[in-house]
């Protein structure tokens, strides 16, 4: 028994042996093409897939006229050529390949859709005409669940809109219809913020020379992502400073950041000496993926008692913890790499609020209330209090 793989991208069968084992294949028109690699989120899995498509697409084979299947060659003027279009500008081949990955896979997915549940075609054939605001509503909407992932949808159809614009030798769109869907915009804070209590109770239960506490200690002490601790190593120290590339936007705007190593770091790193050219290795003593690293981070939690963190957790309390410390923008900037007092704000900014408005509370004076109710005088003392709690 085979099917369809319960995977965001067209062409894959997945088949699963006798003794349970799910294999992947790069299918077309019931024939196989190629077998892929047994995990479908690896890089590995993500590479072979594209190698396989890549040259089935460049061998010219000719576009079908059944408007239920994807098409292996785009149609001029239609929805995806528009994307064709976008894949083969300047915009997109200047992001990393990470990057680049994720928004192919989410494409295809928009592309594969059908127009609606009695109209099977597929948005791929929806010629450019009736692309317009309704119609993108619904790619929009289809993601309703996950605001986040609606939101990215959009983000990724104004690109696709922007670069059909400036097509050459003339355009393919005349303004950027994307722009005028509005998205969910969901107020959040986003990831949780890690705080004192969880790293005592992660640090209880791995133990202070397991593995999972020296990539905590790393995050703790110099706010990386976890797509700089899974590159992370020796090569990268100089006596008692970190000096590495950031790994997010390398291409397009490079940052290079020279991280001096705390004591408290330096002393965990001394319990794991590493001759390997990564600090953090799997089992086999091999460098972790960004992706495999960033699950195994995730588990670390989870394990722990705490998977409502994540290694971006650890950054977000990391700079909450140095602006609560009077940390100022500046010091923020130089310790995450931000290039503009935006982001720091937000932690300096929350750190003073809290500040002031426990100054605040100290003076606030109802007349005669403190006759009426209990009064701290009187020996009453709230249960949650603590000494650094009360307020004087």
């Amino acid at each position: 028994m085979s099917d369809v793989a319960a995977i965001d991208l067209p062409y894959i069968e997945t088949n699963r042996s006798r003794h349970g084992k799910e294999r992947f294949y790069f299918r077309v028109d019931k024939k196989r093409i190629a077998r892929l690699p047994d995990n479908p989120h690896s890089e590995e899995f993500a590479t072979k897939y594209w190698e396989a498509r890549n040259a089935y697409e460049a061998s010219g084979a000719a576009p079908t006229k059944d408007s239920t299947t994807l098409p292996l060659v785009a149609q001029a003027g239609t929805f995806q050529f528009l994307c064709a279009n976008y894949l083969a500008s300047q915009s997109f081949r200047k992001l990393d390949s990470t990057t680049q990955a994720k928004r192919r896979s989410i494409i295809d997915s928009m592309l594969s859709e059908p127009l609606s549940a009695k109209d099977r075609r597929l948005f791929a054939h929806l010629p450019l005409a009736a692309l317009d605001v309704a119609n993108l509503e619904v790619l929009r909407d289809r993601k309703r669940d996950t605001p986040f992932a609606a939101d990215e949808r959009l983000k990724i159809l104004r690109q696709i809109f922007e670069a059909g614009k400036a097509a050459k030798p003339s355009p393919l769109v005349r303004q950027n219809t994307a722009k005028l869907v509005e998205p969910f915009r969901v107020k959040t804070d986003g990831h949780e913020t890690m705080r004192n209590e969880d790293i005592a109770k992660y640090i209880e239960h791995h133990g202070q020379q397991s593995k999972a506490v020296l990539g905590l200690a790393i995050l703790m002490y110099t706010g990386m992502r976890v797509s700089d601790l899974a590159t992370i190593g020796p090569q990268h120290r100089r006596g008692d400073t970190l000096i590495f590339r950031v790994f997010k936007n390398r291409n397009k705007s490079p940052t290079t950041l020279e991280i001096p190593i705390h004591p408290i770091l330096d002393a965990v790193m001394a319990l794991h000496p590493q001759k390997r050219m990564t600090y953090m290795v799997t089992e086999y003593g091999k460098p972790f993926t960004i992706k495999g690293l960033g699950n195994r981070v995730s588990d670390w939690f989870t394990q722990a008692g705490l998977p409502h963190l994540t290694a971006h957790s650890v950054r977000k309390g990391l700079a909450t913890n140095m602006a609560e410390n009077e940390a100022t923008d500046l010091m923020l900037e130089g310790m995450f790499g931000w290039k503009d007092a935006k982001t720091s704000k937000i932690y300096t900014r929350n750190a003073q609020r809290a500040r002031l408005a426990r100054q605040a509370v100290s003076k606030i004076d109802w007349g005669e209330m403190g006759n009426i109710v209990p009064h701290p005088e009187g020996g009453v003392v709230s249960q949650s209090a603590t000494p650094e709690k009360k307020i004087s």
